[in-house]
């Protein structure tokens, strides 16, 4: 199965790194593999607080930063974090819909859709997050992910990019990632209910070194969200191998 273009990683540090942490991983593991982690086009996202001097450790390297979240809205709320103030500190991406925050807020696929709208209206490219919380047949878990999608592309302008992160809520965290052929079908179901936009496609929750190849035994996907592994030097190198070998 041939790569349609270059693959694509990334990864989210969710809150378990304050400031110091994370200068010391950029600096220690980051940087030294900025090369290899510019091939896959690698970025980080971080919480809001690190976006900034994290776009300063890391500029010139070719590593991206996003952020994690976004206010769904332009106008100026306390405590809301704008697309157009993530754009103008560096940020090239942010996550949208995340499984913990649709879980822990209530996020719902408006809301969600409202925030991607957001994002691509400054100029960043929303990582849209979908898939089942529960562990489901292949087919449910394909059209709970495709109605989440369709909402999203509603949305968007046909000609603005997303990136959409299949990432199973029962995987996230856990030590087994979601089968293949049951990410095959979601993948599927995906691309149908986003035909016509500039979309791309990635799988996270449980990835390991191995987990691509797997995957992309079956069904044509663009790249993987490392969680662990992207702080580990061991396992980060072989996931690096991995994602640049042949497809």
């Amino acid at each position: 199965m041939s790569r349609r273009s270059a693959p694509i990683s990334l990864t989210s540090t969710k809150a378990r790194l304050g400031l110091t942490r994370t200068r010391d991983w950029i600096e220690s593991l980051l940087l030294p593999n900025a090369e290899r982690l510019t091939d896959v086009s690698f970025f980080a996202c971080l919480p809001h607080p690190l976006l900034l001097p994290a776009g300063q450790w890391l500029l010139g390297s070719g590593v991206g930063v996003g952020a994690q979240d976004v206010a769904a809205d332009t106008e100026e709320v306390t405590g809301a974090v704008s697309a157009s103030l993530l754009a103008e500190v560096g940020c090239s991406h942010v996550m949208v819909g995340h499984a913990e925050r649709r879980g822990a807020f209530g996020e719902t696929d408006r809301l969600v859709a409202r925030k991607a709208a957001a994002a691509s209206g400054a100029g960043l490219t929303p990582v849209v997050c979908v898939g089942e919380t529960e562990q489901l047949p292949a087919s449910d878990a394909a059209e709970l992910a495709s109605a989440q999608a369709r909402s999203v592309v509603a949305a968007v302008p046909q000609d603005r990019p997303l990136l959409f992160l299949y990432e199973p809520g029962w995987a996230i965290g856990g030590d087994e990632a979601a089968d293949p052929v049951h990410a095959g079908h979601v993948l599927r179901a995906l691309r149908d209910a986003t035909a016509g936009h500039r979309v791309r496609f990635v799988y996270g929750g449980a990835v390991v070194p191995g987990v691509y190849t797997r995957l992309r035994a079956e069904a044509d996907w663009d790249g993987v969200a490392l969680g662990r592994v992207a702080q580990d030097p061991l396992l980060l190198t072989e996931a690096l191998d991995e994602l640049a070998g042949p497809g």
